[in-house]
């Protein structure tokens, strides 16, 4: 079962559930279900940042908790740990603000966090700010590319036949120019041989 079926059966629910874990995948579906009045805009928003909360609380706590033992025992997690400490020293509200956009720290930078001991009631309050602000840009970016997009197919519909003419040649022209470059490059590699 993919994402699309599960918010389909799931709804919020599913929002939910995927905010603790993917986060931008399931939104955009999300966007999609608002955009085609099948999920309400401001309930979107609520359940995908309850579930980056409690997520976000949680490797927080984790990395209070059991920080020090985790960055003894991998070290890789150890590395990207160096690397975030000097920011989150320099800059605490804004790592704990735009801890949601930076992919691949996501769980590196909460954990992070409650290594470094912030106190708990700040991280709190800034990270609800931090998740709604995370949950409305991605379900407004969503929306609107949505209603784009369905703007577009619309307009370019009575053109389909055109449209998959020019696709067909840019495809040929493109695969001409690849093969021109492989046999070039296999001769030039055949007369170095030789």
């Amino acid at each position: 079962m993919n994402w699309s079926d599960l918010i389909q059966h799931f709804g919020y629910f599913a929002i939910f559930a995927g905010a603790l874990f993917e986060g931008e995948t399931v939104l955009m579906l999300g966007a999609y279900a608002v955009h085609q009045h099948l999920m309400n805009f401001w309930g979107l928003i609520a359940a995908a940042m309850l579930g980056g909360f409690i997520g976000d609380q949680f490797y927080y706590q984790l990395g209070l908790r059991y920080g020090q033992k985790l960055l003894n025992t991998r070290a890789e997690l150890a590395e990207k740990f160096e690397k975030a400490s000097q920011f989150i020293e320099r800059y605490p509200i804004l790592t704990i603000l735009v801890m949601r956009f930076a992919w691949g720290f996501r769980t590196v930078l909460p954990i992070a966090v409650g290594i470094k001991g912030y106190p708990l009631w700040k991280y709190v309050l800034i990270n609800l700010l931090a998740c709604f602000i995370w949950a409305w840009l991605i379900v407004m970016l969503g929306v609107k590319i949505t209603h784009t997009l369905h703007i577009f197919w619309r307009q370019t519909l009575p053109y389909h036949e055109e449209i998959y003419t020019i696709i067909a040649v840019i495809a040929c022209i493109v695969l001409c120019r690849l093969f021109y470059l492989i046999w070039k490059r296999r001769k030039k590699t055949h007369q170095s041989n030789h």
